[in-house]
C-alpha cells in the first residue's frame, strides 16, 4: 500500500538521543527519548532548498529547534511538559557569558553555605526520608543539600542564569536520588539503602556538572561565531493540539520534523516525575493529573472517557481485533483499547492543523513506532499514514529506521516493532 524504504543502516545510528549526550549544549540534560542532532542534519541535507520556517509540535528537550537554530532556521516549537520546556529554553539561549556565568556560580556556592538547614517538607510523602515511610526518593542529607541549592539558585536576580542553574540542578537529581529510570517508570536502585551521600557529595556533583559541562560549553559558545537565539521566542509551553492553531499562521511552514509520544502506554510525565516534584513544577497530586490530561493520549494513567471514533478502515479493523482478543486475555489495564483509539484521534487532530499551516510543497518527517497489545500488531506507521492521506497529504514513503523489542507479553506472537519515519508532502496545486 505504501512505499517502504530501508533506512536501517542510515537511521539506526542516529535515531537515539544517546548520541547527543556528549554533544555541546545537547548534553546539559540527560534526555531519555528523542533522536540525535544528526537526524535533523540528514533531513536538511536531503532537501533541495533550505527551509526558512519549521515547526516542531513535540519539542521535548529542544533538539530540533536547537539544530535548526544553528542553521539560522526559524522553528516554532511546542512542549506541554514544563520541565522539558525550561530545558529547551535554556539550551536555545545564546546570550550567556563566561564572566556572568562564573559570577552567579560563585554566588550560589557562597549562598548555599550560609542558608540555615531547611526543614524537609513536601506534599509528596515519599519525596524525602522520614520516619513514617519505608521508602523515599532522597535520603535526608541529600534532600537538605538539594533544598539549599534550590534556595541559593532562587536568589539569582538574572532569570537567564537562574533558569540555567536550575537545569544544571535538574541534571544531577536522578544521580543523587535512590531512583533510576527503568523503561516506563522510576524504580529504586538495588543498593539504595546503602547509598549514603553527604551534603558535600551533592554539592560536588553539582559543581562538577556546572564546571565541566555547562561552563565549558558557554566558553566555547562565547569564543565562536554563533547564531543568535532566534528560536527562544518561538518556543511555547502549550499543548500543540491547541497552540499551533492560534499561534502559527496558515500556509507559513516549510518543514515539520517531529516525533510524537509513541503508543507504548508510557506516561512521559512519570518519566520525569522526580524532577517535576523536586523543582516545584508539581505542588500537589492534582497538578500531576492536570498535566496528564494535557498530554497526547498514549498512556493509561487516566481513564479516558472520550468516545470519539475516526472513520478509518485500518484503525477500525485494528480496534475490532483488539476487542476480540482482549476477551480471552486478562488486561493489565481496562483502558488500553480506549487509549489506542484516542491516540489516533489526537494524531489526526495534529495532522489536520499541520495541513493548514504547511505551505504547498512543504514536508513532514514524522518519526513513530508500531505497537502491540493482546497479541495484535498495531501498525501505527500505516494508520498514521492513512490518516494523513485522508486529510490531503501525499505519503511519499515510510522509512524503516529500527527494530524495537516487544514487551515480554507480546514476544510470543510479535518478533519486533518497526520504528520508522513517515515522509509526507502537501502537494503543490497549480491553478484551481
Amino acid at each position: 500500500m505504501y512505499i517502504y524504504k530501508d533506512y536501517f543502516e542510515i537511521y539506526g545510528r542516529i535515531m537515539q538521543f544517546n548520541k547527543n549526550k556528549s554533544e555541546p549544549i545537547h548534553r546539559w540534560y540527560p534526555f531519555v527519548e528523542g533522536y540525535s542532532k544528526e537526524f535533523i542534519q540528514s533531513i536538511i541535507n536531503e532537501l533541495s532548498d533550505t527551509p526558512k520556517v519549521c515547526l516542531e509540535p513535540f519539542s521535548g528537550s529542544g533538539t530540533t529547534a536547537l539544530e535548526l537554530q544553528n542553521l539560522n532556521i526559524i522553528c516554532y516549537s511546542f512542549e506541554v511538559n514544563p520541565l522539558m520546556y525550561l530545558i529547551a529554553k535554556v539550551k536555545l539561549r545564546t546570550d550567556y557569558t563566561t564572566k556572568e556565568f562564573c559570577h552567579w556560580v560563585e554566588k550560589v556556592k557562597k549562598w548555599r553555605n550560609t542558608i540555615d538547614t531547611p526543614e524537609l517538607q513536601s506534599n509528596f510523602r515519599t519525596l524525602y526520608e522520614n520516619n513514617t515511610i519505608k521508602k523515599w526518593n532522597y535520603d535526608k542529607l541529600v534532600g537538605i543539600a538539594i533544598e539549599k541549592l534550590k534556595n541559593a539558585i532562587l536568589k539569582i536576580s538574572d532569570k537567564r542564569y537562574r533558569d540555567l542553574l536550575t537545569v544544571a540542578l535538574a541534571s544531577i537529581l536522578l544521580d543523587v536520588s535512590n531512583l533510576y529510570r527503568n523503561g516506563k517508570c522510576l524504580s529504586y536502585k538495588k543498593d539504595w539503602k546503602t547509598l549514603k551521600l553527604s551534603e558535600n557529595d551533592v554539592f560536588q556533583r553539582f559543581d562538577t556538572k556546572v564546571t565541566e559541562c555547562f561552563g565549558e560549553d558557554i566558553a566555547n559558545l562565547e569564543s565562536t561565531d554563533h547564531v543568535l537565539g532566534v528560536n527562544v521566542q518561538n518556543l511555547y509551553n502549550i499543548d500543540a493540539r491547541e497552540g499551533i492553531e492560534t499561534i502559527v499562521e496558515d500556509d507559513s511552514i516549510d518543514l515539520v520534523i517531529t516525533s510524537p509520544p509513541y503508543l507504548n502506554s508510557r506516561d512521559y510525565t512519570d518519566t520525569y516525575m522526580l524532577e517535576l516534584k523536586t523543582l516545584g513544577f508539581f505542588k500537589e497530586d492534582k497538578d500531576i493529573r492536570i498535566l496528564r490530561e494535557r498530554t497526547i493520549r498514549s498512556h493509561v494513567q487516566i481513564k479516558w472517557i472520550d468516545k470519539t471514533r475516526l472513520n478509518n478502515k485500518l484503525l477500525s479493523s485494528t480496534i475490532k481485533q483488539l476487542e476480540r482478543n482482549s476477551k480471552d486475555i486478562k488486561a493489565w489495564n481496562e483502558s488500553i483499547i480506549d487509549m489506542v483509539n484516542l491516540y489516533f484521534v489526537d494524531i489526526n487532530k495534529i495532522f489536520k492543523v499541520l495541513f493548514k499551516k504547511l505551505k504547498s510543497g512543504g514536508r513532514i518527517y514524522f518519526n513513530v513506532s508500531n505497537s502491540a497489545y493482546f497479541g495484535i500488531l498495531i501498525n501505527t506507521l500505516e494508520i498514521c499514514a492513512s490518516l494523513a492521506e485522508a486529510i490531503g497529504f501525499t505519503v511519499l514513503e515510510i522509512r524503516k529506521a529500527r527494530k524495537l523489542k516487544t514487551s515480554p507479553q507480546q514476544k510470543a506472537k510479535i518478533d519486533y516493532l518497526l520504528e520508522g519515519v513517515i515522509v509526507l508532502e502537501k502537494q503543490v496545486h497549480y491553478g484551481k
